[in-house]
């Protein structure tokens, strides 16, 4: 018998441990049915692995919460063999693309049955290994990793232990597994090519040190983009800036940047994108006049401008429903682990012209 919750009153006597067999007796059926309605996982077909009607599983479930029933995750995963739990390892949840991400995650997981747990490596290698190895003992099925530098030991253990990965964001390590990424050197090109549309010429880019592939790909789509204009090496400008100090490397590179001339500006993800903006207000440059951005990702800040700032947007649904889909079906046996990227596209959103 499993010791599993509390209740404050039943049938008169104070409970310390509420079980299945006390939620049968109190509703007048057999334990076997009680675990069938707080077992009933949904399959990835949509369907309930059990058929209970729904007046009696009403009735269970009510006396299940009036006794404070709490169910116990391992003993039910020891019993069912499975979790129903994913781990989802991202870069910074604390950013508005990856807050988004957790988000519809979260939603289209909970679609097919499962929980998801969410760790930020903020980019840190010995972080992500600890995420690692903490998810894989709390017995989840499948991995949803965004890899930092340094990440391949931590991504080929979790292979190792036979656990379902797929990798998304990125696509830096040689590893067979399915990679749901964007077309990122598509993406910039298609921001630098706004602000050519609009008579911008004199482009910067801001990036980062940090060498990712969506980063190195965003550089090398500025790159091309400038140099198909007839730019030469000198007249190509990436200014990269540490990941965890953003707002000082801005302080210190943006004067030079306004003084030199630069006409507009691009960025490699929605931080840098706000750390320039709040920089260049402070140094009085009015923004979308003086000099024109094009920002990576959306941002409710753009629209503080007239007019507002045009930026990169990319496609976070289909990203999370490919990386979810793909693990469903890894876990489910029903697609082969091997290497395969799920390229997407991006778009430009501007509300008005600059």
């Amino acid at each position: 018998m499993e010791l599993v919750g509390s209740a404050p009153l039943m049938n008169g006597i104070m409970s310390k441990n509420v079980t299945i067999k006390d939620i049968a007796a109190e509703a007048g059926v057999s334990i076997a049915l009680v675990s069938f309605v707080m077992n009933n996982r949904t399959e990835p077909d949509g369907k309930q692995k059990y058929r209970v009607s729904a007046a009696t599983r009403d009735k269970i479930l009510e006396v299940a919460r009036r006794l404070n029933y709490q169910p116990n995750p391992a003993a039910r995963t020891l019993r069912s063999g499975r979790s129903m739990v994913i781990g989802a390892i991202l870069s910074d949840i604390s950013n508005v693309f990856y807050g988004e991400i957790a988000r519809q995650l979260e939603e289209i997981a909970f679609h097919y049955g499962y929980t998801v747990l969410f760790g930020s490596t903020d980019e840190r290698e010995e972080k992500l290994d600890r995420l690692v190895r903490s998810f894989i003992d709390k017995g989840v099925e499948g991995f949803l990793i965004v890899p930092c530098e340094g990440s391949e030991k931590s991504l080929r253990h979790v292979m190792d232990s036979g656990i379902p990965l797929v990798v998304m964001d990125r696509k830096d390590m040689d590893l067979p597994v399915p990679k749901v990424i964007l077309d990122n050197k598509e993406a910039m090109k298609k921001a630098v090519d706004m602000l050519v549309r609009r008579n911008v010429r004199k482009i910067e880019m801001l990036s980062y040190t940090l060498r990712v592939s969506s980063i190195s790909d965003r550089e090398e789509g500025y790159i091309e983009s400038m140099r198909e204009l007839g730019f030469g090496d000198e007249g190509i400008r990436i200014h990269r800036l540490p990941f965890d100090s953003i707002d000082e490397a801005a302080a210190e590179v943006l004067p030079s940047i306004v003084s030199g001339g630069a006409e507009g500006l691009v960025f490699a993800t929605n931080s840098l994108t706000i750390g320039a903006i709040k920089r260049l207000i402070a140094m009085n440059v009015k923004v979308q006049k003086d000099i024109c951005l094009v920002g990576f990702d959306n941002s409710d800040v753009y629209d503080c401008f007239c007019p507002p700032i045009p930026y990169v947007r990319q496609p976070i649904g289909a990203i999370c429903r490919h990386a979810i889909e793909t693990l469903v079906e890894l876990i489910g046996d029903r697609r082969p682990m091997r290497d395969e990227e799920i390229v997407l596209e991006s778009e430009v959103i501007s509300r008005d012209d600059i």
